[in-house]
């Protein structure tokens, strides 16, 4: 499946993997969402139909993500320290896996 939302939020699993959790039209209810309902960790993904993706590559690209409460932190290198100890690759995905409901 091609991407149709240029906002993913990403939840990794306990295997390391990346888990697709919410999919977003625009930044006013990606932010909402990672605000108020996401977990610690979760990360907000731009993908290649959002304008300031890089287009280097088909993949979702790192954005921000949600930290200890409500705030929202944009800072990537942290955000792979996190991830680091739950054996995620580093590989984003290249295609949006659900539709959008």
């Amino acid at each position: 499946m091609d991407w149709k939302v240029p906002f993913v939020v990403y939840r990794i699993t306990a295997e390391g993997k990346l888990e697709e959790v919410f999919l977003a039209e625009d930044f006013k209810a990606a932010s909402y969402w990672l605000s108020y309902i996401a977990q610690t960790g979760d990360v907000l993904c731009k993908t290649p139909l959002h304008k300031k993706h890089s287009h280097s590559s088909a993949k979702a690209e790192y954005w921000s993500h949600k930290g200890e409460g409500r705030e929202l932190v944009t800072n990537e290198q942290g955000w792979k320290q996190f991830a680091t100890p739950k054996q995620f690759n580093g590989d984003f995905p290249a295609e949006q896996e659900k539709e959008r409901v």
